[in-house]
């Protein structure tokens, strides 16, 4: 759910590629007004006054419950784009990163929690994206995979 606060500001926000051989880990999303389905990398939001690598563990730990390691920031971008009808406005601080219980690259679905929000992270072929067989956002993500 898009939260009020970030009508018209600047959202920053910290996710992670995370590889499981030639698979990464994403869920879908769906824009209510076109449709259209996309996927996205777990992370999330930047709080006032926290450093972009504890965002990104903290999010994982809210989200997924589980602890990452490993996190080497590989870029930071800007992503201006539509959502739901509504402009958007991210700094994305696009990170690489390792579960540190490794039993969960033996899982093809992973139970998330955004807010009030269920979701399923899963595993996909990273030549699904770059083919352009499925969507990514930010696109800016293909050209790190």
């Amino acid at each position: 759910m898009l939260k009020n606060i970030y009508k018209n500001k600047i959202r920053p926000i910290a996710i992670s590629i995370i590889r499981n051989k030639n698979k990464i880990l994403v869920y879908e999303r769906q824009d209510d007004i076109t449709g259209k389905r996309f996927y996205r990398l777990v992370g999330g939001c930047i709080e006032f006054g926290e450093l972009s690598d504890i965002a990104l563990k903290r999010e994982f730990n809210e989200e997924l419950s589980l602890d990452i390691k490993n996190t080497k920031l590989i870029s930071i971008f800007e992503n201006i784009f539509t959502f739901n009808s509504k402009g958007m406005h991210e700094i994305v601080f696009l990170y690489e990163s390792d579960f540190i219980d490794t039993s969960i690259y033996n899982k093809n679905i992973i139970n998330g929690l955004e807010g009030d929000r269920a979701f399923k992270a899963i595993w996909i072929p990273i030549p699904d994206f770059l083919n352009r067989r499925h969507k990514i956002y930010p696109e800016e993500i293909i050209s790190y995979l």
